[in-house]
């Protein structure tokens, strides 16, 4: 009869994990904040906005005055350039804009978020500044308009320089306040602003249609629609101290106001699809007037003019030659209400035009703070982040943008300040097309931008001739906003361990990276070009620093240097990360570049021989470092075969291995006197440290556990990080380690803690009548290899001593007296090949006793290494200061031909 098995089926409900969409975007709108405060949409919060910033002071103020200086072909050709340079950086701003969620921060945030912190926190200072010195260039515009009306009132109070001040503080104090109000009361008033705007335009060309109304406007040079005045302005008539790149200057600021959207952004509904569709419109709105107000004028109003009524029967107010003429596009503020139907709707859209350019301005820049101040890169704009009310309003930024406003008033001086923003605007506008062409150029897998109408040439075209133009315009402060850019950039550099924002610039590093190892493969290794990789067997890095440290020195200026902590047991991710976290923050607070990586769940032996077999070319390890085992008496037969597996493993694999070993004394039964002596030297050598930027973890420090090593150890340690005045250095050189040995003396001795050390190399030969033969070679063999030493000497290898050879029993005997295997052990023990080289005890002993650090090149065997070489290293750096044994190098790395 057939047993039935009853078979519990794992039930899986696949359906518990189908995701949830909606969950997904609400998710990703909370990261956002995208319900946080008032939304507006794409005209109010960007069409709008840019409206106003680029009717700016020059519209009614300064047009018919760069019209009288450049002519019309060369104010249409300046208007063409700036039409260039906006039009291609709104393409890379709609690009950029469009690549994701744009929070508060306009430029700023996408400049900082799309090449990095650096760039971005640089120009989002410079920007902030242009905004301000813009608030200020257009309350003075204001000032100016006011005071011309009040003339044609016979009021003239504003004459007084303190009043006109005054009367602009007064202006940006109010309009800081406005907008404090909040966004719904700051859009209303820029609609009314705007048709103000508009309406000023259309007088104008009403007025300039119909013509001069009276002999005062034909005094003035209005002569009406001429063909005759459109051929004389037609050509540029630069007075002295004017030209075409001045005049550029002088306009320019009147297109900056294309990122007016973008500085609000954290204010829009959809700032993806507001942003590019309200910032063209502008563009497209706004140079079209100021073609046609160009065109017009130019078309109905003469350069000069004397405005003397009386003069126009003889015609003797068009000459000037002789006078000072007050009238006329070269010398008339308000030439735009000479020619307009209704004089004073000019003046309520001059008012207008520079009350919302520095309205808008006034809003961008606590926006710009605001976000910096979140960022923190700056910390010392950690206290203007904070926000206030439902809009979360940056009151604090708003108080610091009224301040500067005001002190920039006090120049007065509208083609000064012009100058001075459309040099930052240029720059800042170059860097935003530079960096669209950055991240198109490397195309990230995140570089997915709706917005499709751009080209990454045509953004690095754009950046060329932002910088050309910047250039040209004033070399002198151009100089100076780039040395400005260059501090700001240092600064920011500084925090960049603590920001990830993903930007170009990283994925940049990555590909160049991956480029870089595909190329390991094919570049050929030459001794001429020989760098150290070295992988250091250090576990967590600060339980051996003396290892981490020793590799560092190598490895600083001249290779690669990895910390590998392989772990027998198994972890989970999280343990995993936390000791990869801890690692890698100690080798960073210690200023050691290094990678570190953990390889868990296998044995020692294995992980270091996939560590070996995983490199590739020239960034293979070629170098491994490990300490000394010290407990290698009290371990068992396959912990010893697993630490001579990882020297056999890399011999094999032609790596060459440099085993450390500081002296170490058994301090269990000290005295306390002694154990308080000890912690004093530790203390000492904790404040060396700190003072070495090497800092170390002062609680572990002091832990009782660290008693098992004398003062010499600790002085020893400390000796690898601690600046030496004096000391010595020996150079065993006794076999071919393809001078490796020398390469890393020659290393030790550029090292600035141990250049002023004595540095002596030792050779050995086994006939005395080579001992001056030997030594002038090896003189000869370093002088071709250009390493110097302070002391050469080559010495007789006499027979090993009777002490040395019964200390060598000794500790045979002790450690195999009770196993089975010393029979077999023995025979090893008697090959004389390994009892020959003892004789390397005696010298060390002889000479280099007192010696700082002593380097040992140990003799090359074919067959693998067993326990007899424990034994051997055991007995010959027994008792001396630390020591460095280098095994198994098969590389050539020194070369007298190169």
């Amino acid at each position: 009869m057939t047993e039935q098995v009853d078979v519990k089926l794992k039930t899986y409900h696949w359906n518990n994990q189908i995701q949830s969409y909606e969950k997904l975007v609400h998710d990703e709108e909370s990261k956002l904040n995208v319900n946080q405060g008032i939304k507006l949409g794409w005209v109010e919060g960007v069409l709008n906005p840019c409206l106003l910033s680029i009717w700016g002071v020059m519209l009614f103020l300064r047009m018919p005055w760069i019209v009288g200086q450049a002519g019309i072909f060369d104010s249409i050709l300046i208007i063409f350039i700036s039409l260039i340079i906006i039009i291609i950086t709104t393409f890379s701003l709609s690009a950029i804009s469009t690549n994701g969620r744009v929070k508060g921060g306009g430029l700023y945030f996408i400049i900082s978020r799309s090449i990095g912190p650096e760039f971005g926190a640089s120009i989002g200072i410079l920007l902030a500044l242009a905004n301000t010195i813009l608030v200020a260039l257009n309350t003075i515009g204001f000032c100016l308009s006011l005071k011309s009306l009040l003339h044609t009132f016979n009021i003239h109070a504003m004459d007084s320089s303190f009043i006109f001040i005054l009367t602009g503080f007064i202006a940006i104090l109010i309009m800081g306040v406005l907008c404090c109000v909040g966004m719904d009361d700051e859009a209303k008033i820029q609609n009314i602003l705007l048709i103000f705007i508009v309406g000023a335009i259309f007088d104008v060309l009403i007025g300039s249609f119909l013509g001069p109304t009276n002999d005062v406007a034909i005094a003035s040079g209005f002569t009406g629609l001429s063909i005759k005045t459109f051929k004389e302005n037609w050509y540029s008539d630069y007075t002295t101290d004017q030209s075409f790149f001045t005049i550029f200057a002088v306009f320019f600021p009147s297109v900056t106001g294309i990122q007016a959207g973008a500085n609000i952004s954290g204010d829009l509904k959809d700032p993806s699809a507001s942003i590019p569709k309200g910032t063209l419109l502008s563009i497209l709105i706004t140079i079209t007037s100021y073609v046609v107000l160009v065109l017009v004028p130019g078309a109905v109003q003469l350069r000069d003019a004397s405005g003397n009524p009386n003069e126009i029967l003889n015609g003797f107010y068009l000459n000037c030659s002789f006078r000072n003429c007050t009238q006329g596009l070269h010398n008339d503020e308000n030439v735009m209400q000479t020619i307009s139907l209704w004089p004073y709707l000019i003046y309520l859209g001059c008012f207008a035009a520079t009350l919302s350019t520095a309205l808008t301005a006034l809003i961008a820049v606590p926006k710009i703070l605001q976000r910096m101040g979140q960022d923190d890169i700056y910390p010392f704009l950690k206290y203007l982040s904070k926000g206030y009310g439902k809009s979360n309003e940056p009151y604090r930024a708003h108080i610091l943008a009224i301040v500067i406003s005001s002190i920039f008033l006090l120049i007065g001086e509208l083609n000064e300040i012009a100058s001075f923003i459309s040099t930052i605007y240029l720059c800042a506008y170059a860097l935003l097309n530079l960096c669209t062409f950055h991240v198109a150029y490397f195309q990230p897998l995140g570089w997915r931008p709706s917005y499709e109408f751009y080209n990454k040439w045509l953004s690095l075209a754009g950046a060329i001739i932002c910088f050309s133009v910047m250039i040209l315009i004033d070399q002198q402060m151009s100089v100076i906003v780039g040395c400005i850019i260059w501090i700001l950039y240092t600064i920011a550099a500084g925090k960049k361990d603590d920001i990830n924002w993903g930007s170009s610039k990283q994925i940049q590093q990555i590909k160049t990276v991956i480029n870089n190892v595909y190329m390991a493969d094919t570049i050929q290794q030459h001794v001429k070009n020989y760098v150290p990789n070295i992988m250091v067997l250090s576990g967590e890095p600060e339980s051996r620093k003396e290892l981490v440290y020793f590799a560092h020195i190598i490895t600083k200026n001249n290779g690669l240097q990895t910390c590998i902590n392989i772990i027998k047991n198994q972890l989970i991710h999280k343990q995993k990360k936390e000791l990869l976290e801890k690692g890698a923050n100690w080798l960073n607070q210690t200023g050691i570049r290094s990678l570190y990586n953990i390889l868990d769940n296998i044995d020692l032996d294995i992980g270091v021989h996939i560590i070996n077999s995983c490199g590739h070319g020239i960034l293979k390890p070629n170098i491994i470092v490990i300490g000394y085992k010290h407990d290698w008496f009290n371990c068992k037969d396959d912990d010893i075969q697993t630490y001579l597996n990882i020297l056999n493993s890399s011999n094999m694999d032609g790596i060459a291995t440099i085993i450390v070993r500081l002296p170490k004394i058994d301090t269990t039964t000290e005295s306390e006197d002694n154990k308080v002596a000890i912690t004093k030297q530790i203390r000492f050598y904790e404040d060396e440290k700190v003072n070495s930027k090497a800092l170390i973890n002062k609680e572990e420090k002091y832990q009782a556990k660290e008693f098992d090593c004398s003062v010499k150890m600790h002085d020893t340690e400390f000796s690898f990080i601690t600046k030496r005045n004096n000391g010595t250095v020996d150079v065993w050189w006794l076999y071919d380690d393809g001078g490796l040995a020398l390469i890393i003396a020659h290393i030790f001795k550029s090292c600035d803690i141990w250049k002023k050390c004595k540095f002596r190399i030792f050779g050995v030969t086994d006939q005395l009548k080579n001992v001056d033969v030997e030594k002038n070679k090896l003189k000869q063999l370093l002088s071709m290899y250009r390493i110097q030493f302070d002391f050469i000497d080559v010495l007789l290898a006499k027979p090993t001593s009777l002490k040395t050879m019964a200390n060598f029993k000794t500790l045979w005997n002790q450690q195999f007296i009770n196993q089975k295997s010393q029979q077999q052990d023995n025979e090893k023990y008697n090959e004389q090949s390994v009892i020959d080289t003892l004789y390397v005890k005696d010298l060390l002993e002889t000479y280099s006793m007192e010696s700082n650090l002593i380097i040992i090149s140990s003799s090359k065997t074919s067959e693998k290494l067993d326990q007899i070489h424990m034994y051997w290293m055991e007995v010959i750096t027994k008792e001396l200061p630390p020591c460095i044994v280098i095994h198994g190098n098969t590389i050539k790395t020194v070369t007298a031909s190169a």
